[in-house]
Order: structure tokens, then sequence, then C-alpha cells
């Protein structure tokens, strides 16, 4: 009898714990349940691939990107995240990437449910000279004006193509240069509502390694983050 109940204890714990671990892996896709219960989902971290799937998960019910207009290589979707239907890029670099600029896309009115943008930061002399790492991973705006005439049509297009309510993600940054600390998020945020998006979110991705100049005099604190902004479309309103 002894025996019995013990082995039949231990059978229940045993399920108890597979039904745990299922949870836990599921986990992993969703983005919400975990073993210990419903996860909070903060503004602020390290992981990039968690964040976006953060932002999926609460804004975009948990449904994949549809279209990322600065696809490049894929980096955001290499470690799971499901890749877009429609993937684009100025200098394609890898099969299925069709060729168009961000601010001209041949996609339709009102057709797009959600977006990633994850456009160029730097321009001129920003304290990164054109030699260094920081200029030869990512492209370079001439002048500021070059970088606010993408962003500000880059904006426009996405307004028309997305449907009412849609979502845009729109990845930016913060530098300085020798005028002064250039609060990007803040200036993109005054664009994206001039045109008609509602800033619904914003979330902080740290970063623990940050290339930078040695050769210039820091005047600022080194930039160790990245913003992610969550738009949506506001219905109704015009561009």
């Amino acid at each position: 009898m002894v025996c019995a109940y013990l082995m039949n204890k231990t059978m229940n714990l045993t399920l108890t714990l597979f039904f745990f671990l299922a949870m836990a892996e599921n986990s992993i896709t969703l983005g919400q349940e975990t073993l210990f219960g419903t996860k909070v989902i903060s503004s602020i971290g390290f992981d990039e691939q968690e964040m976006i799937r953060d932002i999926l998960v609460l804004h975009n019910n948990g449904n994949a990107i549809e279209c990322d207009p600065t696809y490049s290589i894929g980096n955001f979707y290499k470690k799971g995240l499901p890749k877009p239907k429609y993937k684009f890029d100025l200098s394609p670099q890898i099969a299925g990437v069709e060729k168009a600029n961000a601010n001209n896309l041949p996609l339709d009115d009102n057709s797009i449910n959600s977006i990633m943008f994850d456009p160029p930061f730097l321009f001129g002399n920003t304290g990164t000279a054109s030699e260094t790492i920081m200029a030869k991973r990512f492209t370079m705006f001439d002048t500021f004006l070059d970088l606010e005439n993408m962003y500000k049509t880059s904006l426009q297009e996405f307004h028309r193509i997305l449907r009412p309510k849609g979502l845009l993600i729109f990845k930016c940054q913060d530098f300085t240069s020798p005028k002064g600390n250039i609060m990007i998020h803040n200036i993109v945020y005054n664009w994206a509502s001039e045109i008609g998006f509602y800033a619904k979110d914003l979330f902080i991705l740290f970063s623990k390694n940050r290339v930078f100049n040695p050769n210039v005099t820091q005047r600022h604190a080194r930039k160790f983050h990245s913003y992610y902004w969550v738009f949506i479309k506001s219905v109704g309103k015009k561009k």
C-alpha cells in the first residue's frame, strides 16, 4: 500500500513537472507565460530579440512584423523572430530582399499591419570620423538635413501604407556632435506626431559595449543605449 501510494505521488509530481516545463517552453514562443506566472514586460533591457518580441506581444497581438524597409541582412530575425513578408533595402545584400527606398515602397495605401524601421543614424562629423569602425559598419548621411529628409519622407510613406491603427516600430539613437547633444528620439517623436502617428510606447535598449573614436575629446556622456519607438497610425488624422 505504501509503495503504491508513493509511486502514485511520484507519478503526479512527474506529470506536474512536465506540465510546467511545457509552459516554460511555450513561453519562449509566446513571450508572456513563464514557469512562475505571467511575465511583466519592461521598457528597458539588454536583449534586442526579447525586446522586439515583447513589443509584438504587447502591441501587435503577438503577430510577426509584416514589412521591413531597411532589412539589410536580416539581423533582427536570426534568432527565431519570424521574417517579414515584405523585405526591402536600398542596396539588397541577400536573396529575397527587393530593392526599394523606404520613402517610396511598392505597396498599396492602407495595406500593411506592421513595420520595422531601423534607419542609419550617423551624419557628417558627429565625433566619429569617416574612417572609424563605427562609420564602416553603418551608412552615414552627409548632413543632418539629409537625415531629416530621409526620416520625414519615410514616416510619410509608412503613414500611407499602414492600415488605420497600424504599428510602426522605429529604432533610433541619440548622438553627440561638436555643437552638443542631438536628442534624435525627441526629434523623431515630433516628426511622427506631426505626420499623424500616436506614440504608444517607448523602449530603451542598453548596450554592454559601444564603439567610439578614442581620438575625440569627450564632452558628453557616451550613449550606451538606443530607442524603440512604438507608433500607431492615428485614425482619421491626415498627414
